[in-house]
Parts: structure tokens; sequence; C-alpha cells
């Protein structure tokens, strides 16, 4: 999550993370060889998961004969540009840009050892995944503060010095809108593990109180960040706090859900009236007052591109140049357009019909383990479920106008995420009661 959210802006720093990340695998590897059965205790849904992952770019990446790729749709210009240096009757791969795809693989990679090691963990790790979630949440709003307070040559701009808004560790605002939701739904549902696995009875009321004021500072961090969206998905996260905390707040299943509404509406206009002269805060308010929006016309070319992709794609990670060369000359600015702004759409041109059961197969394997883990009744498997699902909730609906996903720090958290959704494993529920 410090490291993360890079993407194409600072490779450096994510070759950095995917070294690291290889270094913690194989650690983490050494330590469970120790117990032969350890790994083959591991929900089987993760390894579907993961399987799928990694299986679309390696099959974009495997060298077709020149009579199949030829055929592929999309190729012709390819085919013709290679028949000038007499590599037509070559073979090539089924990605357009296989260095591309390649580095997609890098990062699923990441993901897939993410989500076998969440998996893997007992209850107590996976609350120890929540809090370090949640932790690095909170620095982020610390960081975005000295951010929005310096000014030229600002130190804590890691990515772009031109920034406006607050965006934290991540490469754009955006993406930071979705870690600190998501840190809010993993404050929660930590504390409440916490509290639960308590010896004692615990203080409930300054425990809910550290966490309204930790999820104040998360929430006004969202608003900061100025992502509409972001802002918009805020009723999401406050009303997954309100599931997860419904015993303390002594709120029954049908009342939770109004009462998140009723907070929700406070909140935002509390914070409305009381910094709507700020100037952040007026930098935030004329974003929604916006008169133009350039996304539909991205996506309206998008959609010229997949039609000529389709069904095969033109491989992961080949947006970039398929756009530039479906982009209408009417609508070509200055702006240069690296994402789709509908991660659905971009998965689509560049995966093809395969993606898309690729897609099915993952969804699959997922309500199949969150349904294993809800029937299982394991203690703390109701607030790591809701917590899972609202983090999935929040970025899939953000993948409708943005792309979340692509940077390794989410994508990372997304798999997290799932393996909190995947039943505890066996060895990890010995000696746990059941839930009453």
């Amino acid at each position: 999550m410090l490291l993360g959210g890079s993407g194409s802006l600072k490779p450096g720093a994510e070759i950095i993370l995917q070294c690291l990340l290889a270094g913690l695998a194989a650690a983490w590897v050494w330590t469970q060889s120790s117990t032969p059965s350890a790994l083959h205790k591991l929900p089987r849904e993760g390894w579907i998961i993961a399987a799928l992952l990694l299986a679309l770019p390696l099959c974009q990446l495997l060298p077709l004969p020149p009579a199949l790729w030829h055929s592929l749709p999309g190729r012709a210009v390819e085919r013709e540009a290679l028949d000038l240096v007499g590599e037509a009757s070559s073979w090539r791969p089924w990605s357009l840009t296989p260095n591309r795809t390649l580095a997609s693989l890098l990062v699923m990679v990441a993901s897939a050892t993410m989500l076998v090691m969440a998996a893997a963990q007992d209850r107590r790790g996976r609350r120890l995944l929540l809090a370090i979630i949640a932790g690095a949440g909170l620095l982020s709003v610390l960081v975005g503060a000295a951010q929005l307070s310096g000014g030229g040559g600002n130190p804590f701009r890691f990515y772009n010095p031109d920034e406006a808004f607050l965006d934290g560790f991540q490469t754009n605002h955006n993406a930071e809108a979705d870690v600190l939701l998501i840190a809010m739904v993993a404050l929660a549902a930590a504390a409440s593990e916490w509290g639960s696995q308590r010896p004692r009875p615990i203080a409930v009321r300054p425990l809910l109180g550290a966490i309204v004021g930790a999820s104040l500072l998360l929430i006004l961090g969202v608003i900061l960040t100025a992502s509409r969206t972001g802002i918009a998905l805020l009723p999401i996260a406050i009303g997954a706090q309100t599931l997860i905390l419904r015993r303390w707040l002594r709120l029954g299943r049908r009342n939770a859900v109004p009462a998140m509404a009723i907070a929700a509406a406070l909140l935002v206009a509390v914070v409305a009236l009381r910094f709507g002269h700020n100037t952040a805060m007026v930098r935030v308010l004329a974003r929604f007052h916006a008169t133009s929006e350039f996304r539909p016309e991205i996506w309206h070319d998008s959609v010229f591109a997949l039609r000529q992709y389709w069904p095969w794609g033109g491989g992961m990670g080949s947006f970039i140049p398929v756009f530039a060369a479906a982009e209408r000359l009417d609508v070509v600015t200055g702006r240069f357009v690296n994402r789709a702004h509908n991660d659905y759409l971009e998965f689509l041109i560049e995966a093809g019909l395969p993606g898309v059961l690729t897609l099915l197969g993952v969804g699959y394997a997922i309500a199949s383990g969150a349904w294993r883990t809800a029937r299982s009744r394991v203690p703390g498997s109701s607030a790591q479920m809701i917590c899972g699902a609202a983090n999935l909730a929040i970025l899939g609906l953000h993948s409708l106008i943005d792309y979340p996903l692509r940077t390794m720090a989410i994508a990372c958290i997304a798999a997290v995420s799932v393996g909190l959704l995947l039943p505890i494993p066996a060895s990890a529920e010995t000696g746990i009661a059941k839930e009453p």
C-alpha cells in the first residue's frame, strides 16, 4: 500500500515491490514446507482463482503459428508491417504487445500470491491483515495532510508534484479514495475482531468513539481526494461499518441500513457546512460543478476498438496502442489517454471472450468459497465476509468509470479481500468454538 500505487509512472517502485513480494512469498513457502499438509489444506477456491488469474496472460504470451495468428481479428496492420521486413511468416504471440502483457502477468502474479497467502491465514492472521490495511489508510491521510499544506516542491508528492488534491501514496486521487474507503471498512472489521477475541468484556463506548474518530478522519480524506465517485461510494463503506458493528450499536438487520443512510447524509451536510469555504474544499466542490466530461468520448472509441479485436482481444496491457489506432481525430486533444476509464470495457478489449469466461470462473469460485464460509459459521467470519464483500463492491462499482485495479496496491488489496471471503483452512480452525 505504500509502494504499489506507482504503476507505469514509476516502474522502479513497482519493480522493488515485486522483488520484495517475491522474497516474502519464498519465505512463506519455506515456512509452510515444515508442515507437509499445510498447503494442501488451503481453500481449493483460492488455488482455482489464482490459476485463472495467471492462465489468461500466460496463454496470450504463447507463440502461435503464422496461419493461426493471421486469422485473429485486428491483425491485418501487424501482418502488413511485418511483411515489410520479411517477418510475416514468423511465429507470434496472441498478444499484440507481449512486453505489456508480461508486465500485466507480473501484477497478476503479485495478486495471486497475496490471495493464496491471505486465504492461508487463520483468524488472527486475517485480523492482522485488516489492521495493516486500516493503519496504512490512516497513515496515508496524514501524508495527504502534508501534501495539501505544502507548496511547490512538496516532498510528499511522490508521483505528481502538480496534483492539487489528496493522493497519499497513490498515483492519483481516485485510487487514494478507494484505499481510504477500504481502510474504513477494514478498521471496523479489525476492531470487531479484536473486541470479540478479548478474554474479558471490553468497554464498548470508548472503542466505538475511537472507531468513529478514525473513520471521520478517513471520510474527510476521501472528500479531500475530490474523487466524485469515491465520495458517492461513502455510503457503502459506512453501511459496511454499520453492519459489522451492529451488535455494539445495538442495531438489528432491518434498521442498520436506514441508520447508515441517515448517518451518511448528516455527515456530508456537516462537512459541507463546516468546511465549505475552505480553499481545499472549494476545489473539491468545483469538481462537482464541471460542465464537461471527456469519458464518454473515450468510451465511444473504446467500443469501436473492442469491435475490431472481438472475440479474442488484443492482449493484456494492449489498450494504449489499440486505442490510439481507434481514436477519432476530431476528438484528439493534448490529453494522453492511457486507460478506458471503464475497467470492464478495457478488460474486454484486452482479453475478449476468453476474459469473460475467466471472469465468470473467478466469480463462481469466489461465490462458492463465500457460501462455504457462511455455512461454517467460524467465529469472525461474519465481519471478515462483510469487509471482503464491501471492498470488492467498492472496487467493482468504481471500475465502471475508472481503473482502480490497475495499480498493484489496490490489486493486492482486492486479492486480500477475496481471501477474506474464503474459508479458514481446516488446520487453523482447530480448537475454535462455533459462533453463537
